[in-house]
């Protein structure tokens, strides 16, 4: 039996929410699969830290995130990355004499640096693949002894460094969704805008608001606050008076939701990037986190995969436009489509064992 091991990272729920939607799809294939949040083997509850901090950098101090991308790609860093990795070897030792893992499979760059540490100094035998979740390749990811990477588009390819990677071990899979991430046609108007509202700030909030409140009733808002408490009971209380609203909290329901939309309004996180490509439903992206949300975004105009509405005029003005001249979102949808990124596990699973070790599955 073929056994996987794969390790996330709680910071934000993307890099978790991938590794779940992997560790469902090797189960259905017949591997042994364990997911262990790396950060969960700290001392001193460090994901919650973590996430604490991260929801107050955003909220008061944005522009950190740009310096900390721009300070990890300078060429000295590497030096500050494998002194983290090393640090983190006794961690991977025990998870590795536990679980006996015939592949590693990370969804964050922390875990796969210290797996590739261990790697190295132990001349391990099992297989170590990291799972890029994001639609750029940020250097940090740039690690020796990974045999291989799935990246979300072929774009991204050449953003890893081909002196520490063998030819065809970069893979451009698409990052992992859910199964009912599925394409379906959407309508030529803009009745009904899904609103993710995770990671927001109050005053990034209030822009969204402002430009809804001045459209027609006749367009539903639903707005999913996910695990953000305060922020569903604030929605609630304006939804009273305002009857085209719907707040929903948490919810295992977001592809049904994504399939009933004819737009979203979101940051652009890669998994949420990827479940609107999955589904076919236009984007219109807003108040990335600076740096590595910024690229996503970035890489959605590029593509012409979806808009970035870079201020609260921004979004006014996209809204408007689709309204105007819906046929802007059909031609959102069907680029969309190309892209097949419903596919991206099954791309995964068909490349990370050789033929010979699935039949012995």
């Amino acid at each position: 039996m073929h056994n996987v091991l794969i390790l996330t990272v709680s910071v934000g729920n993307g890099h978790n929410q991938a590794a779940f939607n992997m560790q469902q799809n090797l189960q259905a294939s017949g591997y042994t699969v364990t997911t262990i949040d790396f950060l969960q083997l700290q001392r001193y509850s460090l994901p919650n830290l973590l996430s604490k901090a991260y929801k107050t950098l955003i909220e008061y101090k944005p522009s950190f995130f740009r310096q900390i991308c721009k300070i990890s790609e300078i060429e000295t860093f590497d030096n500050v990355k494998y002194m983290l990795a090393k640090t983190n070897q006794r961690t991977m030792g025990r998870l590795v004499q536990k679980y006996q893992p015939d592949t590693i499979l990370c969804t964050h760059f922390f875990p796969l640096a210290a797996a590739a540490a261990y790697k190295k100094k132990y001349h391990s035998s099992f297989k170590l693949v990291g799972i890029v979740t994001d639609y750029i390749v940020h250097p940090i990811w740039d690690v020796a002894y990974v045999d291989q990477y799935f990246v979300a588009h072929p774009t991204l390819v050449n953003q890893l460094k081909s002196s520490l990677h063998p030819s065809g071990s970069i893979i451009p899979s698409g990052i992992p969704v859910g199964p009912n991430f599925t394409p379906v046609a959407h309508s030529a108007s803009l009745n009904n805008i899904l609103i993710m509202t995770s990671w927001q700030t109050d005053e990034t909030m209030l822009m969204i608001l402002n430009v809804l409140q001045a459209l027609p009733r006749t367009i539903h808002f639903t707005f999913v606050t996910g695990n953000d408490l305060p922020r569903q009971k604030q929605l609630e209380k304006i939804a009273i008076h305002q009857p085209n609203y719907t707040v929903i909290g948490f919810t295992n329901q977001v592809a049904s939701l994504m399939k009933k939309s004819d737009l979203i309004i979101t940051k652009p996180g890669g998994l949420t990037i990827t479940e609107a490509l999955a589904t076919a439903t236009p984007i219109l992206v807003f108040s990335p986190i600076p740096g590595i949300e910024e690229d996503n975004a970035r890489f959605l105009e590029q593509e012409n995969l979806g808009c970035w509405a870079k201020c609260e005029n921004d979004l006014r003005a996209y809204i408007n436009t689709f309204m105007e001249n819906p046929e802007q979102l059909s031609s959102l949808s069907q680029n969309m489509l190309i892209q097949q990124s419903s596919l991206a596990s099954r791309k995964i699973l068909d490349h990370l064992i050789s033929p010979i070790e699935l039949v012995a599955l």
